[in-house]
């Protein structure tokens, strides 16, 4: 029915599943129509009533459900209020929703470059060298923070319950989170509803040994293609993921807003498109989700082996992957006491050399850990020359009860001046968390081709090394190619580092060391645009590596005469 012909007064009917596996209806009668909620959008506003609606209001997994005036499809419940008295709803109209997902794919989405606007490339990467992830809202700027407002539209990720932190990497999303173990029981053998307007279906993000899904009704179905949730899942545009069929074990009431606790329990297909008026999603069709394994080592007396598939899109991935991570260690790694965490793992993406990432942390929080997987996935996902195909994920993580830190407590160099071709040593005294103090000799070659003049000496952890941003020479990335080499000779804080630094006169061009510029001339050259300065103040002329497998902490900067 056209939205022209809707006037208030007008009494229907819906589809939904409250309990199990069936199909019921509700009355509803329109109160008018609020038009222009946005540019050419409209909302039917009804008052719903049957089932248990009277004491929950409109349901959160309701959103889908399709509703009929004189048998016609008049568009899909998609929106209740919070704290209302009264089971008031909104129902996005079936044409908007057609206008927008009438032309569903049929084949995943084309892996096209994803263009970041508002987030400089070096800017992700340097964050992930530095072990730290950038939040959701960070990287979409003030578009990142809209649908935390008012106007958001709920969705109930049923799951293992998040931590704080990890439930922090979603602001910016309109998720609500809901642990559905922990509110009703399995379903054995649960029985799907029927795959037909009304029935139930769950969207995985996440599968395997940890399940997240997103749980809606389907409105329509037409030959192949089935839309649904009256509202966007993120609003990405073309996804690839898993659509499944689904049961309600129960449902919520709450004063702030009810749901439904849904449960998947078959794949029947995969959602294709995501648009603001709701998803859509071929029946039969095969997604394709990132692998990823996660072997856990609890203090060599049991090792415990995970898989799980993720949801492959550039800003949602990341976050994924570290949730995953996390709720993992939190399921086995104990919340008290000292502990360390130690990870070797490595990521394959289709035609360039594997990642190797390494870490320790020792932390009573696992949550750090998380992090440095996810900046790691985000750098790469997120990259702006081509879209990584993932082809698997591979972590191997070993949990001691035992706090294995190392302070770096002083630095002396053993050479007042050093010549160039020489090697400077460097005594660097340790500490532990006992207060047990060693010593070790890191000699640094000093080339031939250095300045004769001063130099700095850094000694620290790679992950305090890389937030001193010792040679700037780490922004010169034209291609997936070289964000791989970065990572791959990404500073580990599992080492003592001594680096020896120099200023040297030059500039770049989009990236690009232009070498032998004169200082007069260099200052004479404006940017380009690509980055917000050109000149390149100081770069590594020698190192020296110290590996410790254990966690170390500490910068101490020193200056050296080169003679």
């Amino acid at each position: 029915m056209p939205l022209a012909e809707i006037h208030s007064g007008m009494k229907g009917t819906g589809r939904t599943v409250f309990k199990g596996d069936r199909i019921e209806t509700f009355e509803f009668e329109v109160l008018g129509v609020q038009r222009n909620i946005s540019p050419g959008h409209s909302l039917i506003l009804v008052k719903a009533s049957g089932g248990p609606l009277a004491e929950t209001g409109i349901l959160a997994g309701m959103s889908g459900s399709p509703c009929y005036v004189d048998g016609k499809l008049i568009g899909a419940l998609s929106i209740g209020f919070p704290f209302e008295k009264e089971p008031l709803g909104g129902i996005t109209p079936i044409g908007e929703m057609l206008d927008q997902l009438r032309d569903l794919p049929e084949t995943s989405p084309v892996r096209t470059p994803l263009i970041l606007p508002k987030v400089d490339p070096p800017k992700v990467l340097k964050a992930a060298l530095r072990g730290e992830m950038l939040s959701l809202s960070e990287l979409m700027g003030e578009s990142g923070q809209a649908s935390q407002g008012a106007s958001a539209l709920p969705l109930v990720i049923s799951g293992t319950p998040l931590s704080p932190e990890t439930q922090s990497l979603f602001t910016g999303l309109p998720l609500r989170f809901a642990n559905a173990s922990a509110m009703v029981s399995p379903v054995p053998n649960a029985k799907a509803s029927p795959i037909e307007p009304g029935g139930m279906a769950s969207i995985a993000l996440v599968q395997g040994d940890m399940d997240m899904a997103a749980s809606g009704t389907i409105t329509w179905i037409s030959g192949k293609k089935v839309l649904l949730f009256g509202h966007q899942l993120f609003n990405l545009g073309g996804v690839d993921l898993p659509l499944w069929s689904a049961t309600v074990a129960g449902s919520v009431a709450s004063y702030q807003s009810s749901f439904k606790l849904a449960q998947p329990v078959a794949p029947i297909g995969a959602l294709r498109l995501d648009r603001s008026v709701g998803v859509g999603g071929v029946l039969g069709a095969e997604p394709r989700m990132v692998p990823l394994r996660i072997g856990l080592n609890l203090a060599g007396r049991k090792t415990l082996n995970f898989r799980f598939e993720i949801m492959d899109h550039p800003f949602i991935t990341p976050i994924l992957v570290s949730a995953v991570v996390n709720q993992t260690l939190n399921g086995y790694v104990r919340g008290l006491g000292l502990q360390s965490l130690s990870l070797q793992g490595n990521l394959k993406i289709a035609g360039h050399p594997a990642i190797e990432i390494e870490n320790v942390i020792a932390d009573l929080n696992p949550n750090r850990l998380a992090l440095f997987v996810g900046a790691t996935v985000q750098a790469l996902a997120m990259n702006p020359f081509e879209r990584p195909v993932f082809e698997g994920i591979s972590l191997t993580i070993k949990a001691e009860e035992r706090l294995d830190l190392t302070m770096i407590s002083a630095v002396r160099v053993l050479k007042a001046h050093v010549k160039r071709g020489e090697t400077l040593p460097v005594l660097v005294t340790l500490q532990n968390i006992q207060g047990v103090r060693e010593n070790a000799t890191l000699n640094i070659p000093v080339p031939y081709n250095a300045q004769v003049g001063k130099a700095t000496l850094l000694v620290g952890d790679g992950l305090s090394l890389a937030a001193a941003d010792p040679d700037e020479r780490v922004i010169d990335v034209s291609g997936l190619n070289d964000i791989v080499r970065l990572l791959n000779g990404a500073l580990r804080n599992n080492h003592a580092y001594a680096l020896l630094v120099q200023s040297q006169p030059g500039a770049g061009l989009r990236g690009s060391r232009i070498e032998g510029i004169p200082p007069s001339v260099a200052s004479l050259i404006a940017s380009d645009g690509g980055s917000s300065d050109n000149k390149l103040q100081r770069h590594i002329i020698g190192r020296a590596l110290l590996p410790l497998q254990r966690e170390v902490k500490g910068l101490i900067t020193l200056e050296v005469e080169i003679d």
